[in-house]
C-alpha cells in the first residue's frame, strides 16, 4: 500500500516539473500570463521533490487537495506531506512532456505525460504516467486542488 500511495505523490511532483513546460496562455496584469504563473509554481515544486523538500507541499496546496494515486487510492493533503517528509521517497529525475493548460477563469486544468527515475524504500517507481492537475487561484496565488495519476503500461 505504501509503494502505491508513493507512486501517487511522485505524480503530484512530476506534474510540478510537466506545468513548468508550458507556453504562454491568459494574461494577467500583475504577473503575466496564468499558465506563466502555474510554471514557475511547477518548477519550484520540481526542485522540491528532488530535493526532498515537503514544504512546497504545504505552502502551495489548497487544505482539501486530495491525491488520486494511479491504483485508485486517495491521499489527503496531510498524507501527501508526510510522504514527502519521511524521506522514503528519492528521486533522480522528473521529465515532462505533453503538457497543456486549459484556463477557466481562476482554474486552471493541467495535463501531461511525465517520465520519473526513482525509489520508495529502495523500490523501483520509475516510469511513464498521465498526470492531471486542477490549480486553483485561492488568496492571490496558484495552489494546487486536486491530482490524479494513472500509471502508463506497455508502450
Amino acid at each position: 500500500m505504501r509503494y502505491l500511495l508513493a507512486r501517487s505523490v511522485i505524480v503530484v511532483l512530476l506534474v510540478q516539473s510537466a506545468v513548468a513546460q508550458m507556453g504562454k496562455g491568459q494574461k494577467n496584469e500583475e504577473s503575466g500570463s496564468t499558465e506563466a504563473q502555474v510554471k514557475k509554481m511547477a518548477d519550484e515544486g520540481r526542485e522540491a521533490a528532488l530535493k526532498g523538500d515537503a514544504s512546497f507541499l504545504e505552502k502551495n496546496t489548497t487544505r482539501d487537495y486530495e491525491f488520486i494515486t494511479g491504483t485508485g487510492s486517495v491521499l489527503t493533503r496531510s498524507e501527501a506531506i508526510e510522504t514527502r517528509k519521511s524521506g522514503d521517497i528519492k528521486y533522480s529525475s522528473i521529465e515532462a512532456s505533453d503538457t497543456k493548460v486549459r484556463v477557466h477563469g481562476n482554474a486552471a486544468i493541467y495535463t501531461a505525460t511525465v517520465n520519473v527515475k526513482g525509489t520508495f524504500k529502495s523500490n523501483d517507481i520509475s516510469g511513464t504516467y498521465r498526470l492531471a492537475q486542477m490549480w486553483v487561484k485561492e488568496g492571490g496565488s496558484w495552489k494546487v486542488a486536486n491530482t490524479q495519476s494513472t500509471k502508463v503500461e506497455g508502450p
